[in-house]
């Protein structure tokens, strides 16, 4: 059985988007993205949730074997803006013109703001492949 924990290497605050991405095997900057963006949409709710998570998740321990992962990285050769819809069209394994539709689509039930800050920051911490 699987044990989730705060990620003690892949970690920008206190590890819970690190240990999340380990436990699921999906890259933890798709986490901390959904996070931000969730934050923006539900007023800090999600902060508050982040904060009892890494207060209730017990530290990764030391001799834990690494976890490999499939990374997420912004497209160069696949994008409109940025990259980060062609990125995560080559994650997912889904063609981009459906990520654009619906991230064009979230853009305008959410209002514009919290997705458009939430590519904006994407853009600053997703590195290129």
């Amino acid at each position: 059985m699987k044990q989730l924990y705060r990620a003690r290497h892949d970690k920008k605050i206190a590890g819970v988007c690190g240990g999340l991405g380990h436990y699921f095997r999906i890259d933890p900057t798709l986490i901390r993205l959904a996070l931000i963006y969730l934050t923006m949409t539900f007023v800090g709710v999600p902060l508050l949730i982040y904060f009892i998570a890494a207060l209730i998740m017990p530290q990764e321990p030391a001799n834990r074997p690494a976890i490999e992962i499939k990374r997420f990285y912004r497209s160069k050769s696949n994008r409109v803006f940025g990259g980060i819809c062609g990125g995560l069209s080559e994650v997912l394994n889904i063609d981009a013109i459906l990520i654009r539709l619906g991230f064009a689509l979230l853009l305008f039930i959410t209002g514009i703001f919290p997705l458009l800050v939430s590519y904006i920051v994407g853009c600053i911490i997703i590195p290129e492949k």
